[in-house]
């Protein structure tokens, strides 16, 4: 319990994310948004938001692709994220730092495929989330590498060079990024566990609850999706996951390996109530069942974010819940952009939303 001066601090950093969590877009504008009658349509009605400045920055390249809409709306939410680690101190800053960085490992991810397909600086340059002047890996460097293997012995200094080099032999081998990619991702994701588990008391209780139920979720996520995409074998699976999370462990992603379906592993997890598992007696496919296991574990973290910003406001659990919902708002426009674009009617669009209810 957070009480004296800390509360006074706590306080005012609260209130100052509840002011910025105002600018989320409300119910009005969302059901604006999904009845727009297509991409251009939503665009407009986009531009008049606070997102208006990833339309106004995608319009400085030229003509406005919606590729870099969506690279812009996740350099909004990394700054955002920004602005809530400048409002802490000690072990909560050095948290929220971690967790910023994973808008850099999406970078070094798309540079590692930039690099694979022999594409321009330029181009590659195109497809980074921009994050200001923050950064914790030399960006202009490591575009002018020349090949994958030069940017790999560049990165040699960082926190992913060991993990990187150790892939290497794996991707010259398959020609396939998968290793390389899984390894980054790894990499980060254990930084970000060691950083929820420094913390104690009732921080540590918040970060566990909510970063550390992003964890739990990858972990099953990366399991399944080795097993029914890949064709991993159940020693490869254990080797491409997180050995132990929150609530997940090597003994999970096994019986994942091995067969065991969602429901069962849910349960075990979280409970038997936790979740409405209708998406598994719906699905026709692997495919389909794997896209509704996805929305159903993300809707759940959108659950104990919101409970999260609307509970004790003298804690971290409020500054992380809004950034949980910025990061998951950022990534219902993505679906809502991407499904205008496609002609998808708007109920179909709002079956693939995270925070939308009708």
């Amino acid at each position: 319990m957070v009480i004296g001066l800390d509360a006074v601090r706590y306080a005012a950093v609260n209130a100052r994310v509840r002011g910025m969590r105002s600018q989320l877009l409300d119910r009005a504008t969302w059901r604006a948004l999904l009845t727009t009658d297509d991409l251009a349509s939503a665009m407009v009605l986009l531009r008049t938001s606070v997102y208006g400045q990833a339309i106004a920055a995608a319009e400085q390249r030229g003509a406005v692709s919606l590729e870099q809409v969506e690279r812009h709306l996740w350099g909004i939410v990394a700054r955002n994220c920004q602005r809530v680690m400048a409002l802490t101190g000690g072990g909560n800053r050095a948290l929220l730092l971690t967790w910023w960085r994973h808008f850099e490992l999406e970078n070094l991810k798309a540079m590692l495929r930039g690099f694979d397909q022999s594409m321009s600086p330029e181009r590659i340059g195109g497809f980074l989330i921009p994050l200001g002047e923050r950064f914790t890996l030399p960006w202009d460097t490591l575009l002018r590498e020349h090949s994958l293997g030069s940017l790999i012995d560049r990165l040699v200094t960082t926190r992913y060079g060991s993990a990187l080099r150790a892939a290497y032999p794996l991707y010259q081998r398959d020609r396939s990024l998968f290793a390389l990619e899984i390894a980054a991702d790894i990499r980060y994701y254990r930084d970000l566990a060691a950083a929820i588990m420094r913390l104690r008391g009732d921080d540590g209780k918040d970060a566990r609850r909510l970063l550390g139920t992003r964890l739990d979720m990858l972990n099953i996520l990366w399991a399944f999706r080795h097993r029914i995409y890949y064709g991993l074998s159940p020693e490869e699976i254990i080797n491409y996951t997180l050995w132990h999370t929150i609530r997940t462990d090597v003994d999970l992603v096994r019986d994942i390996a091995l067969g065991d379906d969602p429901a069962g592993i849910l349960a075990r997890v979280w409970g038997e109530e936790a979740f409405d598992l209708s998406f598994l007696e719906d699905a026709q496919s692997d495919g389909e069942m794997m896209l509704g296991l996805e929305l159903t574990l993300h809707r759940y973290w959108h659950s104990l974010a919101t409970g999260a910003m609307g509970g004790y406001p003298f804690g971290l659990g409020a500054l992380l819940g809004y950034v949980v919902l910025g990061e998951l708002e950022a990534q219902d426009l993505v679906t809502v952009l991407e499904g205008k674009g496609m002609g998808w009617s708007h109920e179909r669009i709002s079956e693939h939303l995270i925070g939308w209810e009708e």
